[in-house]
């Protein structure tokens, strides 16, 4: 199954969600464990799967996510992951315990942290410990809305990805600006999870982005439709961006 629609956009409708499914399951892989979240990890997959096996790929804020252990079926060797709250500080059978009580339908997780597969690490994103210019695609699933330093963010991106490298970016969205004020558990800096409106990825995100040397691989389609995604912990409904920069 190929992807068809562009890569930089927003999740418009719920049928994208089952499209995004039925490609991951062409590859032999599996939906993200929360469903919806299967659309932004689909397009990471798909941008990836063109490369190299020997690709050196970091996910940040990788505790949950499915992309290391997606990439690991499809072939890819140097997969490296940091957080902030990674599991691997607990010991294994306790972890896995956990994954499999709380997430039965996403044990792959366990791949994360059974045997030495991948390098991972309890690292601070805006600060990390890799070398410059190390990593040929970094991933980040959903995770600058939660109290991520921007500018910080896309400095340190911009230190350890290798020149054309990608960075590869999906975020909680809405065009008109939703406010939450609710601090959550998923909040690593004690400031309001965000969901960012077109003004804010357009003048902030992107401006920010460039101004550290990153460049749009092809200009987002800002077209809507549905609010397809809800976080219950906030009441909010919402959709998400995705947008791959290149390493100028």
């Amino acid at each position: 199954m190929v992807m068809t629609i562009g890569h930089n956009s927003v999740l418009m409708k719920r049928s994208e969600v089952d499209q995004s499914i039925a490609y991951l399951h062409s590859l032999h892989l599996f939906p993200h464990h929360n469903r919806v979240k299967s659309w932004d990890t689909s397009k990471m997959i798909n941008i990836i799967n063109r490369s190299d096996r020997s690709s050196l790929i970091l996910d940040v804020g990788c505790d949950g996510s499915p992309i290391l252990p997606m990439l690991k079926r499809l072939g890819f060797v140097n997969l490296y992951g940091c957080d902030l709250l990674l599991t691997l500080k607990y010991p294994l059978g306790l972890m896995k315990l956990v994954y499999s009580f709380y997430k039965r339908e996403y044990k792959p997780i366990i791949e994360l942290y059974d045997g030495n597969t991948f390098n991972i690490s309890i690292q601070d994103l805006e600060r990390t410990q890799y070398q410059d210019n190390m990593f040929d695609y970094i991933t980040s699933l959903s995770v600058i809305e939660h109290g991520i330093n921007l500018q910080n963010y896309f400095r340190e991106m911009s230190r350890i990805i290798k020149k054309n490298g990608k960075l590869l970016t999906s975020a909680d969205y809405w065009p008109n600006k939703i406010v939450s004020t609710t601090v959550t558990k998923d909040n690593r800096k004690n400031s309001p999870d965000i969901v960012f409106s077109r003004e804010e990825i357009e003048n902030k995100v992107i401006n920010i982005a460039e101004q550290n040397g990153f460049v749009l691989t092809e200009q987002i389609d800002f077209a809507h439709k549905e609010k397809v995604v809800r976080w219950d912990a906030l009441g909010l409904d919402y959709t998400f961006i995705f947008f791959a920069l290149n390493k100028s």
